[in-house]
């Protein structure tokens, strides 16, 4: 995996090398459910287990534009490209993300309220990752990643 001229390959792994190009985001939305709280947020932990999974079929397919469009936010994505020396989110993130041998493994998932939910991931190097996910427009989409 190259890594740009102006940083030094991270110690950490790619995600969070990756990410650490960007600013902190806040989390959003609030909210909480009863009575069918159960079944919703297990589906929902089944879609951001999928998010996560669609985010390393990305990630080694080399498209960086899918991930910068579907899978991290518009702010996030956004902060990723004014952070790069590139200007694009999609080829830094193609560039920086992932080699064809990483693999994610989400260790857990924990559906805070009906916007908000965290994944922990194991990368193959061993690190781990607190990942950060917002629901926009029924969809969840990581806003933040930070080393576990």
């Amino acid at each position: 995996m190259p890594a740009s001229t102006t940083r030094s390959p991270s110690a950490r792994g790619p995600l969070i090398a990756l990410l650490a190009v960007s600013a902190g985001l806040a989390a959003g939305g609030c909210g909480g459910s009863d009575g069918d709280a159960t079944d919703q947020r297990s589906g929902d932990e089944t879609s951001v287990r999928t998010a996560l999974s669609n985010l390393q079929a990305a990630a080694l397919a080399g498209d960086g534009k899918r991930i910068c469009t579907e899978i991290f936010t518009p702010k996030l994505a956004n902060s990723v490209t004014s952070s790069s020396k590139s200007g694009s989110c999609a080829t830094e993130v193609r560039r920086n993300l992932f080699s064809p041998t990483t693999r994610l493994t989400v260790q857990s998932v924990t559906v805070a309220d009906q916007a908000n939910a965290t994944a922990k991931v194991k990368e193959r190097s061993g690190d781990m990752s607190t990942v950060y996910f917002v629901r926009q427009s029924g969809h969840w989409r990581i806003r933040s990643v930070q080393a576990a």
